[in-house]
């Protein structure tokens, strides 16, 4: 795979793997995302979501937007999921596996051509998710599964069942909540989305109708 080929497929997909807590309202002001003593700031948040849509932006066709609500709940949901899988790493004494390794090389080998907070902001959301799989194997081998698929399976059920355990919280105006393995769409406006508009933007899947009617300052592309 060359460049960025799924970078933006990434950011339209708009979901995240994760497991364990959803978006509350109980939450510290400025904070974005929390798990246990690990937090991110609404502002490191908003950095690295400009960022990233930075880097999308040079591989959309032309035409093609993304709302930045997407983006930013992607992010969000990524810094999670690296936090929680590397306090999971800690606790279980494991290391990655050597295949995280490989995922890191062949994503450096594609972003050259961005600055280098684009470069951060793609690392941090694209190897989140190999980071977790890449935890979760190591877990299932030192558990003696035979094989990499059954230490997937098995490092996962183990990493669902510890997430459950500890304190993970996304602002909710971020619109994700984890459930299951997943950063979903999560409803947690204080009002209801009753006009289509309104509905397009709520979705899981992103409107380019709904996209393009947006401000400028309010999407990537």
């Amino acid at each position: 795979m060359t460049r960025l080929s799924s970078l933006a497929g990434l950011a339209v997909a708009g979901t995240v793997l994760l497991t364990g807590c959803g978006s509350v309202p109980d939450f510290n002001p400025g904070i974005g995302v929390r798990v246990d003593d690990t937090t991110y700031s609404l502002g490191e948040v908003d950095d690295l979501s400009t960022s990233y849509c930075e880097a999308v932006e040079t591989q959309l066709q032309e035409g093609e937007l993304v709302a930045s609500s997407i983006i930013s709940g992607q992010v969000v949901g990524s810094l999670a999921l690296r936090a929680a899988a590397e306090q999971f790493a800690d606790e279980t004494g494991v290391e990655p596996d050597a295949s995280y390794r490989q995922t890191e090389q062949q994503l450096e080998s594609a972003i050259g051509d961005l600055t280098p907070a684009q470069q951060d902001a793609v690392r941090q959301v694209n190897l989140a998710r190999p980071y977790v799989e890449a935890v979760q194997i190591s877990v299932g081998k030192a558990g003696g599964a035979a094989d990499d698929q059954a230490a997937l399976s098995a490092g996962r059920d183990a990493f669902v069942g510890w997430l459950d355990e500890q304190d993970v919280r996304i602002d909710p105006r971020f619109s994700v909540s984890i459930d299951e393995g997943a950063v979903a769409p999560a409803n947690t406006s204080v009002s209801y989305s009753v006009s289509k508009t309104a509905l397009s933007g709520a979705a899981s899947e992103p409107d380019p109708t709904y996209a393009k009617g947006l401000p400028q300052t309010q999407r990537c592309g």
